[in-house]
């Protein structure tokens, strides 16, 4: 595999789970991040010219196009862009700030549309071209004290399904990846006494996105809802 990948939200978590098993299938991974240290300890365990950690912050429309400049320089084509980069918060609606709705609804939402919308034209050069953006069971369901988060993926979603309408004449594929509550350092912040033991592994979420981009030319797997097998938590 010769493929060339986008992985946003790298340094840790699902993103950090998705360099790992697409550079074991042997791509070309980008790896980005906001945090410099962060990105730098996650890859460091990889093969140099297998990985290539890149700083982005995808709320920001220059770091966005930087990173656009960066992979057509050094890359000249981008077969798959994983949006995953994220941030939540835990509060009932009636105490959310106006920072805390602000950051979540421009990273999760706005930094899905302006990484995909710089992406476009590499994805264009690709033959197998795919976007993958890592929504949330949050994307379909209000769950409490998740106001900001909920708002935030239910409009990656519906930007998801309207992208996936649009580029299809363009050969590119849009898959939206949906899980339920994840094993990751998102919830070391939590306070809601949550069981990680019994939450989804990250390799899960990646081992399903690699899943769907192997799937035949004339196949398109639109959307993959995985949960814990105890349901929602």
């Amino acid at each position: 595999m010769n493929t060339v990948v986008l992985v946003t939200g790298a340094s840790k978590g699902i993103g950090a789970a998705n360099v790992d098993r697409w550079i074991r299938k042997g791509a070309l991974v980008i790896a980005s991040s906001r945090t410099k240290k962060n990105l730098e300890a996650s890859v460091r365990k990889y093969a140099k010219g297998r990985v290539f950690p890149v700083v982005c912050d995808v709320t920001s429309p220059s770091s966005v196009k930087a990173l656009f400049r960066t992979i057509k320089t050094k890359f000249k084509r981008l077969d798959v862009l994983v949006n995953n980069a994220g941030i939540g918060y835990f509060e009932p609606i009636e105490k959310i700030t106006l920072d805390h709705w602000q950051t979540t609804i421009n990273t999760i939402l706005t930094g899905t549309f302006l990484m995909t919308k710089a992406m476009l034209p590499l994805l264009k050069k690709s033959e197998r071209a795919h976007i993958f953006n890592i929504c949330s069971t949050a994307s379909k369901k209000g769950f409490m004290n998740c106001g900001s988060y909920s708002a935030a993926k239910f409009g990656q979603l519906g930007f998801t399904e309207v992208l996936r309408e649009e580029v299809r004449p363009m050969r590119i594929k849009v898959t939206a990846i949906i899980p339920g509550a994840v094993d990751t350092p998102f919830w070391e912040k939590q306070t809601s006494g949550f069981d990680r033991s019994i939450m989804l592994h990250a390799a899960d979420v990646a081992e399903a996105i690699i899943y769907a981009y192997e799937q035949t030319k004339n196949n398109l797997v639109e959307e993959i809802v995985l949960k814990p097998a105890c349901g929602d938590l």
